[in-house]
């Protein structure tokens, strides 16, 4: 009797146990979790704005939502791969620069050219406008699956850091070896300015420096502190040449499957996203170059006459880019650059 007793509650326990998985496995696949994955490291903005996004949607949506982060390429180990598997499905959300994004939808290239914009207040003004969302209705409209949301900053602004030769021209530019994305629209300013450019991944950057295969490379004094590529980068020409934009996408695929309500928590997530990025990279410039120049390093900020010169000799980028892509998007940016600069006056020459 006492057997047949410890068998049916064994028997229920089973049961209850069974019932209580199947429970737990309805409620995960009721659950929306959102992957966000990228390239960069922890110590980026990029995972700044991840935590920021994380915050504010999970806050949202109380318990409906959990947001996964995936930095230094946990997820998905390129570009491509991270925007092929957007595109599937596969991974909700993703971040690409300007010139990682070219060789998909070279256009988007027209908010890399060089010495377009004044300062942070500009920039911002002209990204949050209606430019970035043309390009992204068009992207849409390609049919590329990829839904951009928002765009933030990745490492401040780009400008000139050299391993021996200190550089405050052009013409001391001529004949240096210069890191660039796979970016024909960089490349082609490389050229322009009398340098030779390199396209190398990021991971490679630090051991083409130490074996001397480069002279020099286009990053912000953020990076090069944080990658500890100031082992070799002596010299930081502070021209501020591009703002280093990082654009935020959403899985068309998977934004099309989110209900109403989660659809506005994931916009709100991204306003989040985009203010925390822009926040670490403005905070972040001033302690690295004071960093840089603790270890030796020497930083020449660019005066206005020779940020004009510099543009000057890399006014002809805006014909080649025209004669690749046409004015359209040329004539919208001058639009809202100068709108921004209306509405953002500065005292600045």
């Amino acid at each position: 009797m006492n057997g047949t007793l410890v068998a049916r509650a064994l028997l229920v326990l089973i049961l209850l146990g069974g019932l209580a998985g199947i429970v737990a496995s309805r409620a995960e696949r009721t659950e929306l979790t959102i992957r966000i994955a990228f390239l960069a490291s922890k110590d980026d903005e990029d995972y700044v704005g991840a935590l920021a996004f994380k915050q504010t949607v999970e806050g949202l949506l109380q318990g409906r939502a959990t947001v996964k982060i995936y930095p230094s390429g946990q997820f998905c180990g390129s570009e491509r791969e991270c925007i092929e598997s957007m595109q599937s499905g596969v991974l909700e959300m993703h971040q690409t620069t300007v010139g990682g994004l070219a060789a998909l939808y070279g256009a988007v290239q027209v908010l890399d050219l060089p010495y377009s914009f004044r300062d942070d207040a500009v920039v911002e003004c002209v990204v949050d406008g209606p430019i970035v969302r043309a390009i992204g209705d068009a992207i849409l409209a390609d049919g590329l699956g990829l839904r951009l949301m928002a765009v933030g900053n990745t490492g401040g602004w780009r400008s000139f850091g050299t391993t021996r030769q200190p550089v405050a021209s052009a013409d001391e530019l001529a004949g240096l070896r210069i890191r660039t994305l796979p970016s024909a629209l960089e490349q082609q300013m490389v050229r322009d300015l009398g340098a030779s450019p390199m396209a190398l991944p990021w991971s490679e950057v630090y051991s083409a420096l130490s074996a001397g295969l480069l002279d020099g490379i286009k990053n912000s004094a953020q990076d090069i502190v944080g990658m500890k590529l100031d082992d070799h980068v002596r010299h930081l020409f502070l021209d501020r040449h591009s703002y280093m934009a990082a654009l935020w996408w959403y899985s068309e695929k998977q934004w099309q499957a989110l209900p109403a309500d989660a659809q506005h928590a994931v916009r709100e997530g991204f306003r989040a996203l985009a203010t925390a990025t822009r926040k670490a990279a403005s905070d972040r410039e001033r302690p690295a170059m004071e960093a840089f120049e603790r270890r030796g390093g020497r930083v020449t900020v660019a005066t206005p006459i020779q940020r004009d010169e510099l543009r000057r000799r890399t006014a002809s980028l805006r014909d080649w880019y025209q004669a690749r892509f046409g004015d359209a998007w040329l004539r919208q940016l001058d639009a809202e650059i100068a709108r921004c600069e209306a509405a953002h006056p500065t005292d600045q020459p």
